[in-house]
Formats: structure tokens, C-alpha cells, sequence
């Protein structure tokens, strides 16, 4: 029998994380309520110096979750492991998404807003 590897079910959030957080650092966005285009004014700003990509980051924080829900279904990230020790990871790793994308993503997108 082989030995599951422990990143197994993991990939997908450990890479999405890693992706997000080099994005950002690329990226550069508004981290400071003051330092917005729109402060002290009305209306709305986006956090990066190119709007459209506060559209991407409302998008793919959902897609990120799907792919993680998908890999949890997929047979390899079962190899070995028992039903409830399979359904533990992967509710670990949809909830550990789920917290991440709303505690960075949904705070920096409604910084300026």
C-alpha cells in the first residue's frame, strides 16, 4: 500500500495562497484607508492602479475555493485514508480558503469603497 503524502488535498490551497500572495506583492495595493485616490471624497476607488482587477480579485477567491472543493472529491487525495479523515481535510481546507478570502480579499476590496 503507499503511503499517502501529506500534502495530498492540499495542493491547490497551498499553491492558490502562495499565487495570491506573490500576486499582491506584484500588485502593490492600497493597504491604508488614506493612502486611497477618493480620501476625503465620495465615490468609489479601486485599490490598484488598474481597476479591472478588482474584478479578478472578487472572481477568483470563488474560483480557488472550487478548484479546492474539486481536488477534495478527487480519488488520489483519498489514497489510504479513511472516510471521516477525508472529509476532516477537506472541510480543513474549504474553511481555511473561506477565511482567507474573506478576511484579505473582501478587506482590501471595500478599503476604498
Amino acid at each position: 500500500m503507499i503511503k499517502p503524502s501529506p500534502l495530498s488535498g492540499f495542493r491547490v490551497l497551498i499553491g492558490g495562497a502562495i499565487g495570491f500572495v506573490v500576486l499582491l506583492l506584484v500588485l502593490d495595493p492600497v493597504t491604508r484607508q488614506e493612502d486611497c485616490q477618493n480620501y476625503h471624497a465620495a465615490g468609489n476607488a479601486s485599490i490598484f492602479d488598474d481597476e479591472r482587477w478588482d474584478l479578478f480579485f472578487l472572481a477568483a477567491p470563488m474560483l480557488w475555493i472550487l478548484l479546492i472543493v474539486v481536488e477534495q472529491l478527487l480519488p488520489w487525495t483519498w489514497r489510504g485514508r479513511g472516510g471521516w479523515v477525508v472529509a476532516a481535510r477537506g472541510l480543513g481546507a474549504v474553511l481555511i480558503a473561506m477565511l482567507l478570502s474573506c478576511a484579505l480579499f473582501l478587506r482590501l476590496l471595500v478599503l476604498c469603497h
